[in-house]
């Protein structure tokens, strides 16, 4: 199949919004089950702090500190009726961080550019058998 298919998964997840002095310092809490790839860092299963670290860079780090990435994003204009959401590309057995809705948190509302492992990756899947995007849903 060439084209990706649209699969929305909703996993025992919680995103919650933490709260904090100012805006930069607001984030969420996800607990992911899988691991995922952000840019080009392997990050295991685990409850993770999303942050804002300026307009266009957002961070991710586990509970204990010893995981974290970086990456770049871009304002979205997908809106989550359903509160916050990460939303993961899949492709063959591997998750790919895409997007993060949050609707309490405009800052937070981004979108994150396709890395070169994960476009390479979703050539060879797209190969065999097409992507799916899977969805972590808050509460």
């Amino acid at each position: 199949m060439n084209r990706m298919t649209a699969l929305a998964l909703v996993t025992l997840a919680t995103l919650s919004s933490i709260g904090a002095a100012s805006a930069q310092d607001r984030g969420l809490r996800a607990t992911v089950p899988f691991e995922f790839t952000v840019g080009t860092r392997l990050l295991p299963a685990d409850t993770y702090r999303v942050t804002v670290i300026s307009a266009g860079l957002i961070r991710l780090q586990n509970r204990d500190g010893h995981f974290a990435a970086a990456t770049t994003t871009f304002m979205d204009a997908k809106q989550s009726p359903n509160g916050s959401k990460l939303v993961f590309t899949k492709h063959g057995n591997q998750y790919f961080l895409r997007e993060i809705l949050c609707p309490t948190n405009p800052g937070m509302n981004v979108a994150i550019p396709p890395s070169k492992l994960e476009k390479r990756v979703e050539r060879q899947e797209a190969m065999l058998h097409g992507g799916e995007p899977v969805l972590i849903a808050a509460r």
